[in-house]
């Protein structure tokens, strides 16, 4: 592991949230200053990177948010210590038995184990990206300091207004966007709290020590999952309470960039180009923007709590 910790930034806040940067740093030239002025700044939030190694410049990308208080960096997944090799480990230690039983997972096809085996998709990289989250904010518990709220995020989501106020975002649910949710629910970015951030985070914990058999099957579609319904299945069988707010927030990126999914095209809507992934995720955006812009404040629009999370 590639473990880097930039130690003139770590101040540790507990009043303050965090912002924590999962999965890759993807177009962090298009979205840096949007994602500080948008999200960081506005939350007055600490700043977490744990993160995948793209290139050699990972850590010069960094450099981007040096005006913000980063209490953490975790870049990993180089040659000698990627999340396949960390799989062949746990593997080789169990008995043929347990072997027989991990591989159940296998059988369901879907990008909910996307990245492994040939499967297109992210989600078990992602997944990945939760446990060593997870492994990162234990460490904080142990060393006397702990967060209450925990914005999980990426840095390819581009900001169309100013993040939620989390004070209108009540602690007891997981608060997720509205949108992309696939029948399930949408993994691009959750508002936690200290008592559930763990639920959300151990999706791989979980199918690991083997209780995910106990819900996996629940939510397929024709022997086919994708991680959003794995997600879903997940917080359902954790008893996690999740919420909506509306989506104001799209996927962007360089035509150029390598993706795992869905390409990046742009699109011209009033005048303005937009580079995207989801153009309905762009268009909701820009919808909610525009009522966003007649009330002016979060506290006027409507959340709506996930009726399914009763």
């Amino acid at each position: 592991m590639n473990d880097v910790t930039l130690a003139n930034h770590i101040i540790v806040t507990e009043q303050r949230p965090v912002v924590c940067i999962v999965g890759t740093l993807r177009a962090v030239d298009l979205t840096y200053q949007n994602l500080i002025e948008k999200v960081i700044q506005p939350l007055n939030a600490d700043l977490m990177f744990c993160v995948s190694r793209m290139n050699s410049e990972d850590e010069t990308t960094l450099n981007k948010f040096r005006s913000c208080n980063i209490v953490d960096v975790c870049i990993y997944e180089e040659a000698e210590d990627n999340y396949e090799k960390f799989l062949h480990s746990f593997l080789s230690q169990l008995t043929p038995e347990k072997q027989t039983k991990w591989h159940k997972y296998f059988d369901i096809e879907g990008n909910w184990l996307g990245g492994i085996k040939g499967r297109r998709g992210s989600g078990f990289h992602l997944n990945f990206n939760y446990l060593k989250l997870l492994e990162r904010l234990q460490n904080f518990k142990k060393i006397g300091s702990e967060y209450q709220r925990f914005v999980i995020t990426r840095t390819d989501l581009f900001w169309m207004v100013e993040h939620p106020p989390l004070k209108l975002l009540d602690p007891k649910f997981i608060w997720i966007p509205s949108g992309e949710n696939y029948n399930g629910y949408n993994d691009r970015h959750a508002v936690c709290s200290n008592p559930n951030v763990s639920d959300y985070l151990s999706l791989l914990e979980f199918m690991l020590n083997f209780k995910a058999l106990e819900y996996i099957y629940n939510n397929l579609d024709e022997n086919n999952l994708n991680h959003e319904r794995h997600l879903k299945s997940h917080l359902d069988y954790c008893g996690v309470k999740v919420a909506n707010f509306k989506n104001v927030a799209y996927l962007t990126g360089d035509q150029q960039a390598l993706t795992n999914w869905a390409p990046v095209k742009t699109k011209s809507v009033d005048g303005v180009e937009y580079a995207y992934k989801y153009e309905e995720e762009l268009l909701s955006s820009l919808e909610n923007m525009k009522e966003f812009s007649i009330y002016k404040s979060w506290d006027k629009i409507i959340f709506e709590r996930d009726k399914e999370s009763n």
